[in-house]
């Protein structure tokens, strides 16, 4: 490789790609950032200083999007045999919460939609489905009437092109049969591109006055189902995601097990008073949920590692 112009070294490490990334956008934006740093080294060989010297232009940009172009780069650098010897760290941070009071906002905005009136259903539907399925935006344009069945849907092809099953509310399951029942098995059940479902919430949400983009939507299945006491590893399958971590973010949303924490307080105070508010309950359910939690990560490290431990 080292003795490769740099056309034919990113054409090839383009090849590699090919193989690796199985999503349109990912493999798009991947070209992309790519293309932008074979401009920048130009004819100079590539090396882990011109890579930093690349990714320094983007340091007033968001920790998170900075830490993805450098994953991008990295991914380049590695393959070449110059691994990259940083890394951007990023700061926790929780999901969005929605109350249920502004989901009413948003659908009262849909359902006293003084044009586009053949639309409502269609629209009620898709906040109702992310709601209660929390299907990511392209999950939800690329649902098929094939995909919906008597209980259950399909997910096709979801992140990581993974599929994956999500039982439907019985209602909920019925109003999906009406509305697709004379559609074509292969028809988008609601015929808009992903972008065009972010437009279509964002200016909802808008003229509603609140606060609420497409994957608020998922967030709020998440953090609901905890909430209902729902266990964490279902939650991790019906949202689709490989690693239990990912999922444990919504447990801070939740507050179950916080809450019980402070209302220790409640009951020392109570104590003083001669009352016996007891948050016993509420201690278990956290101890049983901090077992699952553990034992999930163990079950996800020997997953991950093929050991067992």
């Amino acid at each position: 490789m080292r003795n490769m112009t740099n056309d034919e070294l990113f054409k090839q490490y383009e090849s590699e790609l090919l193989l690796r990334l199985h999503n349109a956008k990912d493999l798009i934006d991947h070209r992309h950032m790519l293309n932008k740093f074979k401009e920048y080294v130009g004819a100079f060989p590539i090396t882990v200083e011109l890579a930093k010297g690349f990714l320094s232009q983007y340091v007033d940009r968001k920790p998170r999007t900075l830490a993805r172009y450098t994953k991008m780069i990295g991914g380049l650098m590695k393959w070449y045999g110059e691994p990259l010897d940083f890394r951007v760290k990023v700061p926790k941070s929780l999901p969005e919460y929605t109350e249920d009071s502004d989901i009413k906002k948003l659908t009262a905005v849909i359902e006293n939609k003084k044009t586009h009136k053949g639309n409502i259903l269609r629209d009620l539907l898709l906040i109702e489905l992310a709601l209660n399925t929390g299907m990511r935006r392209s999950e939800l344009a690329n649902l098929e009437a094939t995909d919906i069945h008597t209980d259950f849907l399909i997910v096709r092809s979801g992140k990581g092109q993974k599929d994956r099953a999500i039982p439907l509310l019985p209602e909920l399951a019925t109003r999906l049969q009406n509305f697709t029942k004379s559609m074509m098995p292969s028809e988008k059940v609601f015929k808009l591109k992903p972008a065009c479902i972010s437009d279509k919430i964002r200016l909802l949400s808008k003229k509603a006055g609140v606060k609420i983009h497409t994957h608020s939507l998922r967030h709020k299945f998440a953090s609901d189902l905890l909430e209902q006491g729902a266990n964490i590893k279902q939650v991790q399958e019906l949202m689709g995601h490989t690693n239990l971590a990912t999922t444990e973010v919504y447990l801070s949303l939740s507050g179950g097990s916080l809450k019980a924490a402070i209302e220790l307080l409640g009951k020392k105070q109570s104590n003083k008073n001669g009352k016996n508010n007891s948050t016993d309950t509420d201690l278990l359910q956290k101890e049983k949920l901090e077992r699952e939690v553990k034992q999930l990560r163990t079950d996800q490290y020997t997953m991950d590692t093929g050991k067992l431990i």
